[in-house]
């Protein structure tokens, strides 16, 4: 996505803020009337987030940092949209939500499948680390969605050697900020046992957020 304001380019000049964290979880959001790219923020505000809606680039987090001498709010985060249309089911929406996931087409893949949706710019997903994400899940055979973090606003943590052989394999690589479609074969999931809403030889697709690795 294009940048307009010049402040984005000022962000690899954070001098204590950018080295320090991923930008994916910095101090608490704010909600101050001036914050603005390239506005001046307070001293004593090093650190803290603020939401701006810029009405050609959406919804924006800035984020009060020290440029030289001087301390400005400059941009650490875009809403991204995030779109995909593959053979087997559309996905859209953008980055600031759950996916909205449309209805499962054709014949449901018989091996796994792993698409980003969002390629994310943090640390990257081994296998066998332990990942904080939002997902949401839904069924192939009812095109229902049987589960997702985003409607209790919560993310989830767990190692992946805990989980699905489906998102054993199919997260690692993955990196922090990004969104992934998982299709997972009834073999890489629950297999022939029903758990709960999810029926026997079910085969899930899975949007995944990644948040935070480790």
């Amino acid at each position: 996505m294009k940048r307009r304001n010049k402040s984005v380019t000022a962000i690899n000049a954070l001098v204590g803020l950018v080295a320090t964290t991923s930008l994916i979880a910095l101090a608490p959001i704010a909600h101050a009337a001036t914050s603005a790219p390239g506005k001046s923020c307070d001293a004593s505000a090093l650190g803290v987030q603020a939401r701006y809606k810029d009405a050609k680039e959406g919804q924006q987090t800035l984020t009060c940092g020290r440029i030289g001498k001087k301390y400005l709010w400059v941009i650490t985060k875009v809403t991204i949209p995030a779109n995909l249309d593959t053979k087997y089911i559309k996905i859209s929406g953008d980055t600031s939500t759950g996916a909205v996931l449309g209805k499962p087409k054709g014949q449901a893949p018989t091996s796994l499948v792993s698409v980003d949706i969002v390629k994310g710019g943090g640390a990257t997903v081994a296998t066998g680390a332990s990942v904080t994400v939002h997902y949401t899940l839904m069924a192939w055979s009812t095109g229902n969605i049987v589960e997702s973090s985003w409607t209790s606003g919560q993310p989830v943590s767990f190692p992946l050697s805990g989980v699905i052989k489906g998102w054993q394999e199919g997260i690692p690589g993955m990196r922090e900020g990004g969104r992934r479609l998982l299709i997972v074969p009834p073999a890489l999931g629950y297999g022939a046992t029903a758990s709960g809403p999810i029926a026997a030889n079910e085969t899930l697709i899975f949007v995944v957020d990644l948040i935070k690795v480790g």
